[in-house]
């Protein structure tokens, strides 16, 4: 954060007497290790339900293969054919349906994720507000709302630094597993 002097932190209009900051939310998510650990925690759980669901899928298709060999060798009865047919199809609906539950799943565990880290930011800017006397702190993004900042109102490495101390109590059930 660079210190210019007292006007540092009003903006050019100080006769106003309106305190602006902003943070770079690009750069609060790419540097801000709880949401960082989260996010590759989620990816590897996603990674592992796809490598489930495509083992389950590969099984699935081989069933279909044999049951097709079979078919067409003439080795299975008209009522053989039909209750395979149903039962092949009954273990593609379930496998479809087990996808569904687990994207489910995997986008609600996501919400709540962000939900208690957006509490977490939200707690520690508002803290960084009444230490500072801030009127806003703005969220800057490219192609965002805010179209050109003054890095001068930059607070984005003070509420890293924030974030980061390691104060923000985690809930997540894994945070003793070793690395």
């Amino acid at each position: 954060c660079k210190e210019a002097g007292s006007s540092a932190s009003q903006p050019a209009a100080a006769g106003t007497g309106i305190k602006i900051a902003y943070v770079n939310g690009d750069s609060i998510l790419t540097n801000y290790k709880e949401f960082k650990k989260e996010s590759e925690a989620m990816e590897i759980k996603q990674r592992k339900a796809e490598e489930q669901l495509q083992s389950k899928g590969a099984a699935l298709e081989k069933e279909i293969m044999a049951y097709q060999q079979k078919a067409q060798t003439g080795t299975m009865t008209g009522k053989e054919m039909e209750a395979r047919e149903k039962y092949l199809s009954t273990r593609q609906e379930a496998i479809m349906a087990e996808r569904d539950k687990m994207a489910q799943e995997i986008m609600s565990e996501t919400a709540q994720i962000n939900k208690r880290l957006q509490a977490v930011m939200q707690e520690k800017l508002n803290e960084i507000k009444k230490q500072e006397g801030y009127d806003f702190i703005l969220s800057y993004v490219e192609g965002g709302q805010v179209l050109v900042a003054d890095e001068k109102y930059d607070i984005t490495e003070k509420v890293l630094k924030a974030l980061n101390e390691g104060d923000a109590p985690s809930t997540t059930t894994d945070t003793t597993a070793k690395k």
